[in-house]
Parts: C-alpha cells; structure tokens; sequence
C-alpha cells in the first residue's frame, strides 16, 4: 500500500494527511482484473470511484463503427465515470483491462461522506479532478504531430504501455491502423 500511496501523493500537488489517506483507502475493496475485462461499461450507470493499483486500463469509446482509444491509465491513477458519478447517467466511455491488473473500488457514497467530513479530503478531491484536467492537456500537448512522431512521444514518456499494450490498442491511441504502427516500427529499428 506504500507505493499506491506514494503515487497517488504524486499524482496532484496538494497533499493528503497520513490519517486520512490510510482511512480513505481502507474503505476501498480490492480486486484483480483479466486482460480485455471491462472496468466500466459505454451505456452503463457506474458511479463508483476506482483506483489502478497495478496493471494499465484503457479509456475508449466507440466513433461510429470504429473504437478509438482516448488514454490509458497507470498504478495510482483514479478512475471515474463522470457521466454516472455526476448525473447518475450511462457513462460515455468504456474503461477496460488491457493486461492482467488489480483494482482498487469504492462506492460513490462512501467518497461523498469523506468529502462532507473532511474539508481537507475535500481539498484533496477537488484538487485531484484538477489534475486529471492538467494531465488530459497534458497529454494533448505531448501526443502529436505526425504518426511516427506520437510514437516516439509515447515510447518517451510512457514505456511501459509500449511493453503491456497490445499494438492494436497503441495503433487505435496514436490514431493509425496496426499495420501502418508496425510500419513505424520498422523503420525506427532500422
């Protein structure tokens, strides 16, 4: 749990007390999850409140008949549809396994309780969706130019997608087909 901890504290600047982060995650129930296993299911109300402990999960969503990878998730990530959280609404994206991992779930009433108790997991909260903002920007601002080039960005900044992520999921994020991201590849080997 030390090291959800840490990442978790490394995720947003503001900085949860020891108290209340280790109450926060003792409500949490623990589960493993099988590669390609929905998390969240696209036309489903799931308002609960997840956290990534080890593995990587993959946010997408459907563009007409195609399946389009938005991000992915890493260990200490939190993970929320807000569509469900917010509204109690079907949610628009579909957050899935992409290798063998354990998560981490909590009931949306149980997180609003430690909101209305707790200004500081308030502040804590609130600055965690800040930073989910920043990090959808972020990776805006990382993840472009030409195929080849979001490749390189993506083998430079996050890795360890590269290494779990099967190359039909990396080739539906960088936004080219499978056989063009092996195309890329090649030549970056060569």
């Amino acid at each position: 749990m030390d090291t959800l901890k840490r990442l978790l504290k490394e995720e947003c600047h503001y900085q949860l007390s020891e108290e209340i982060m280790d109450s926060f995650l003792s409500q949490f129930t623990e589960y493993e999850l099988k590669s390609k296993t929905p998390l969240i299911s696209c036309g489903e109300v799931n308002s609960n409140v997840y956290i990534v402990k080890e593995g990587i999960m993959r946010v997408s969503h459907m563009d007409g008949t195609k399946e389009v990878t938005l991000g992915f998730a890493l260990p200490g990530t939190m993970l929320i549809s807000w569509f469900s959280f917010y509204n109690c609404k079907p949610s628009y994206y579909q957050i899935d396994a992409c290798c063998d991992s354990v998560i981490l779930q909590l009931p949306k009433q149980t997180f609003d309780k430690f909101v209305k108790e707790s200004h500081e997991f308030a502040q804590w909260a609130l600055s965690m969706a800040q930073c989910q903002l920043y990090y959808d920007e972020l990776k805006q601002s990382l993840i472009n130019g030409n195929a080849k080039e979001r490749y390189l960005s993506l083998l430079n900044n996050r890795p360890e997608i590269l290494q779990k992520v099967s190359l039909g999921i990396v080739a539906s994020y960088l936004g080219v087909t499978q056989q063009y991201l092996s195309y890329i590849r090649k030549q970056l080997t060569k």
